[in-house]
């Protein structure tokens, strides 16, 4: 009788390069994928900086536009027009069509986020209430 012979133990050399090449590939796939969120993952970063910015422009225009008209019932949309001149980012636009009301179409741009807001002359004498916001 032929004692049964031993199969030898572990991999062979065709199995070993199959397996890298199939990680390899799946590494590949992986990093394509990942690599492309990644690039992107700073946008909404981006986009949210954009809006607290553009959201700040906005707010610190409407407190000085209620200042001036709270403190003086004629010249506030003149005074934002003069203390934030039209730029790149924050541009300004008279109409006078809104109901027979004077108003200043305020836009902020930052990046890819706009923000308007309508300010008004709509208080014409000191009887008429306070603006708030």
């Amino acid at each position: 009788m032929h004692a049964p012979q031993k199969r030898p133990q572990g991999f062979t050399l065709v199995e070993l390069i199959v397996t890298i090449v199939i990680a390899g590939f799946l590494g590949m796939l992986l990093v394509n994928m990942l690599g492309t969120q990644l690039l992107r993952s700073g946008t909404p970063v981006l986009s949210a900086s954009n809006a607290a910015r553009a959201e700040a422009t906005i707010e610190m225009v409407t407190a000085y536009y209620t200042q001036r008209v709270n403190n003086g019932t004629s010249g506030a949309l003149d005074a934002v027009v003069a203390n934030y001149p039209n730029n790149a980012t924050f541009s300004a636009t008279r109409n006078n069509n809104f109901n027979n009301v004077d108003a200043l179409i305020v836009t902020v741009t930052e990046g890819d986020t706009s923000l308007t807001t309508i300010l008004t002359q709509a208080r014409t004498s000191s009887a008429d209430n306070a603006t708030t916001f």
